[in-house]
């Protein structure tokens, strides 16, 4: 019966890997495993782009909408530089927006105070310019529009840039807005 057994053994011995082809197979599913990991890398990148792209705009579009809404119902431009536009809201005072460049303990931000109160409608501006326009003369060109000052104006010209980083990348993600708005009670 021993030597059955060691005869069984042996066949079954037989049958077990080379050292020849556990090589190429463990190199195989490195090289699997390690795709998949760059796979998982590659689509985490672009998740967390895509996230920053619609949040991003998401928020410009509020900003955007808030900052529109107010030109529009405002009495009046009380003054105008490119960090900083003041409207004149009639009865309920100034409405306030400003640009704070970032520091090294904050993000660079859009602020809107009115009434006593100040809220952060954006966090993560990179530029940011407020322009005034007059009235198009009669027989000006398609949108040419002359410049104005806080006495004159009819229109608001804004325009921003936010930006945030990417999770694992040195690249950012970028949004940008714009508009020209007129005042309707001027």
């Amino acid at each position: 019966m021993l030597p059955a057994l060691t005869s069984a053994v042996a066949a079954a011995g037989r049958h077990a890997f080379t050292l020849v082809e556990m090589m190429v197979g463990v190199a195989l599913g490195s090289l699997l495993l390690i795709s998949v990991a760059s796979l998982y890398l590659y689509s985490l990148k672009s998740f967390s782009s895509m996230s920053n792209y619609t949040d991003l705009s998401s928020k410009n579009r509020h900003a955007s909408d808030i900052v529109s809404r107010d030109i529009r119902s405002a009495i009046s431009i009380a003054s105008v530089s490119t960090n900083q536009l003041v409207l004149n809201a009639g009865s309920g005072g100034s409405i306030v927006y400003t640009f704070t460049p970032a520091t090294t303990n904050t993000q660079a931000a859009l602020t809107r105070a009115y009434a006593g109160e100040t809220n952060t409608l954006l966090k993560g501006v990179t530029f940011l310019q407020f322009s005034l326009y007059q009235r198009p003369t009669n027989g000006a060109a398609y949108e040419a529009f002359p410049a104005g000052t806080a006495a004159n104006a009819k229109f608001v010209a804004f325009e921003w840039s936010c930006s945030r980083s990417v999770y694992l990348t040195e690249k950012d993600s970028q949004s940008v807005e714009t508009a020209l708005v007129e005042l309707r009670n001027q």
